[in-house]
């Protein structure tokens, strides 16, 4: 079975390279992330997930025909996992 092509946005490289995440990063991240996709409805962004060190690297993607886009890349602080995340409703 051959590997999704990955595809990467204007926007997406600008970002990587402000945060100084690689392409291999990325790829570990989609395809072997920490925290299972989060995802939205059908056709919408997914979010993957992965840490590295100190440093939690958020992919947001879209998977398409052509190949996963990757639409945006985000250094966070790590996030709980979520079976200790706490509801918060919105006021």
């Amino acid at each position: 079975m051959l590997e999704p092509r990955i595809i990467y946005t204007y926007h997406a490289r600008r970002r990587m390279t402000q945060r100084t995440v690689t392409e291999e990063q990325v790829e570990e991240t989609l395809s072997e992330p920490d925290i299972p996709y989060l995802s939205g409805a059908e056709g919408e962004e997914e979010i993957a997930v992965r840490q590295y060190g100190s440093r939690e690297i958020r992919v947001i993607f879209e998977e398409q025909k052509s190949g996963i886009i990757v639409v945006l890349t985000v250094i966070a602080k790590p996030l709980k996992h979520a079976d200790s995340r706490e509801e918060v409703d919105d006021p």
